[in-house]
């Protein structure tokens, strides 16, 4: 786990320049993303106005800012040269004089994966002539691993998802639309201290269960259900993602031997998660006991996907990725089976991977649970 000193903005920067000399790039260009985050403390929903942090190979940091965010953004000191523009000004302007200065350099341009288009062409033609790139190239591994303080950030979001779960199951759900529980979980996630919601919270009763990516709709919970709820919170800005499986009244055995399964898929691909261990292996070890156990064709998704400021990020847990685990990587562990126009069985933890192998920042009980 890489330690708060080696993880400040000016270090973080420092990583980045390393990174694009690297890949013979002159300059990364970060729109309003978990990427600026990242670099500057500075956050925002991206919008119509242009934000743009500019980070030169050879150590020049510039951050095109709109006026009405220049008191928000110079509050987060951030190593950078600030250079406001005022509504009715075009701030491409500011850009174009940045990439004349760095015209007598060799190299390409990286821009942010989720920079919107209508930033990107300007740029483009700001920097005609040069070769565009992904600032992913350098941003994937410097991010993969959590620092100290991200790690902290990410347990206390875990935990209060964990005491929104009780809360949320301490009254009947039969009768409540999946939508309503949706607003009871997240109600008890915004009342124990979370900043907000990491994610549109999923709660996918009776049939809808089968969908694995099901959003909270209009159906009534109903004596019987199988319910899945998929939910986490944000904490500065890191986020907590946990699924647990619950059944409306006793459940029937088959219920109980897929959940079971399940479980049992899931601590086993927790178990497999090591340092040095490939990506891969894990969601091999969730496969092999859910296909042992005959559900193996019901099991549709990967097993998991690296969590952070990002709710999916590196690393991705998934046949084909042979990048081996390291220390401080931080990622869901999520097998589960499907069965149409019946019912669906899922349970997911975020953990992190360190000296003694994977350990869980989730801890709310994994069994399957009776409620009202």
């Amino acid at each position: 786990m890489i330690d708060r000193s080696d993880s400040s903005d000016r270090g973080r920067l420092d990583a980045v320049r390393r990174g694009l000399r690297e890949h013979g790039a002159v300059v990364a260009v970060f729109g309003l993303s978990s990427n600026l985050r990242y670099l500057t403390g500075f956050t925002d929903e991206p919008g119509e106005r242009a934000l743009l942090l500019l980070v030169a190979a050879e150590g020049e940091v510039w951050m095109v800012v709109p006026e009405l965010y220049v008191a928000e953004v110079t509050a987060h000191s951030p190593p950078a040269t600030v250079l406001p523009w005022a509504d009715g000004d075009d701030p491409m302007r500011i850009v174009r004089r940045i990439a004349d200065g760095l015209r007598e350099r060799t190299g390409r341009v990286l821009v942010d994966d989720a920079l919107w288009a209508a930033f990107l062409l300007p740029l483009q033609a700001a920097f005609g002539g040069r070769a565009f790139g992904l600032t992913s190239d350098v941003m994937t591994s410097l991010r993969a691993c959590k620092a100290t303080d991200e790690v902290a950030a990410m347990r206390r979001a875990g935990g209060i998802a964990d005491r929104a779960l009780e809360s949320a199951l301490s009254e009947p759900i039969v009768g409540l639309t999946e939508l309503q529980l949706a607003g009871r979980l997240e109600a008890a996630m915004l009342a124990r201290g979370a900043n907000g919601i990491a994610f549109e919270t999923l709660v996918a009763s009776g049939p809808n269960g089968a969908l694995p990516h099901h959003r909270a709709g209009a159906r009534t919970i109903e004596p019987g259900d199988v319910v899945i709820l998929d939910y986490g919170c944000r904490v500065d800005g890191y986020c907590s993602d946990i699924t647990r499986t619950v059944a409306c009244g006793p459940a029937s055995p088959r219920v109980e031997a897929v959940h079971d399964a399940v479980l049992r898929a899931h601590d086993a691909a927790i178990e497999r998660a090591a340092i040095g261990t490939p990506a891969e292996a894990v969601d091999r070890a969730a496969r092999e006991v859910l296909t042992a156990a005959g559900y193996g064709p019901n099991f549709v998704h990967r097993t998991g996907h690296g969590v952070g400021l990002d709710i999916h990020e590196s690393p991705y847990i998934v046949e084909g990725n042979r990048k081996n685990l390291q220390a401080g990587m931080a990622f869901s562990v999520e097998p589960g089976a499907y069965f149409a126009e019946e019912f669906g069985v899922r349970i997911e933890d975020v953990v992190v991977v360190g000296e003694n192998g994977a350990v869980s920042m989730t801890m709310a009980p994994r069994e399957l649970r009776r409620v009202d």
